[in-house]
């Protein structure tokens, strides 16, 4: 199958998670953001506590807890 293919909720699950993504906005200054991965918004977190962003900013989702994305610079 296709990645082009595949549901967004497999690739999820399946801890691949292809391409990089945007910081879209910041929801709470150093803890919480609104990322933009494949077309799709979610709400994100850095997967480390040093890591710092700004809208506009490129970054990599590397994990996923319930809907909350981890991720880290790109």
């Amino acid at each position: 199958m296709s990645m082009l293919n595949t549901p967004i909720s497999a690739v999820l699950e399946s801890k691949f998670y292809p391409g990089v993504g945007v910081i879209h906005s910041v929801e709470q200054p150093g803890l919480e953001w609104v990322v933009r991965v494949n077309g799709v918004y979610w709400t994100a977190r850095a997967a480390l506590a040093g890591y710092s962003f700004q809208a506009g900013d490129a970054i990599r989702p590397i994990d996923r807890q319930g809907n909350t994305l981890l991720i880290e610079p790109a």
